[in-house]
């Protein structure tokens, strides 16, 4: 009888190994620290099909681009488990402290291992153009393994229209 539990308790401690050391799966206390910039250039151009952004979205859809850089001085992890993949996005809400409305660009930053922080995160890329005046913020998103869970907001005021 001794014999038949060995393999079994072997099994599942392999198991429990495979499934902590799974990847993209924890989540951690996530913070937007410090000041955080956007930079939109003036000159747009039409999508050419490649991927025009990273992070939760690779393309946000054929559209009109701006070169766009944006930046923030400090991501923290807070916790002592590491992160999963994170999404830093610029997005346009379309009045001050609403919490819904388009993104406007997308960057993919690795895993973050607990109690570790990214420095003058600068992300440079494209970003979609909008038609009208909106209101920025710069949110960051972790991937779980129940997919991606919001983690902070950095809400710029509302003299920074988009």
């Amino acid at each position: 009888m001794n014999s038949n539990i060995r393999p079994l308790v072997t099994t599942a401690i392999s198991l429990v190994a495979v499934v902590t050391s799974i990847p993209e799966s924890r989540a951690a206390d996530l913070t937007l620290d410090g000041s955080g910039y956007y930079n939109l250039d003036s000159r747009e151009y039409r999508s050419t099909g490649r991927k025009l952004q990273s992070g939760r979205y690779t393309s946000l859809g054929a559209n009109y681009y701006h070169s766009a850089e944006i930046g923030m001085d400090e991501i923290n992890n807070n916790s002592t488990v590491g992160s999963g993949s994170m999404s830093f996005e610029l997005w346009a809400m379309p009045y001050y402290g609403a919490n819904r409305g388009p993104i406007v660009m997308t960057y993919g930053l690795s895993p973050l291992r607990g109690g570790n922080y990214f420095s003058d995160v600068i992300a440079e890329g494209e970003a979609v153009s909008l038609n009208r005046y909106a209101f920025p913020e710069l949110d960051l998103f972790e991937y779980t393994r129940k997919g991606w869970k919001w983690r902070d907001v950095l809400v710029f005021s509302e003299d920074d229209l988009l």
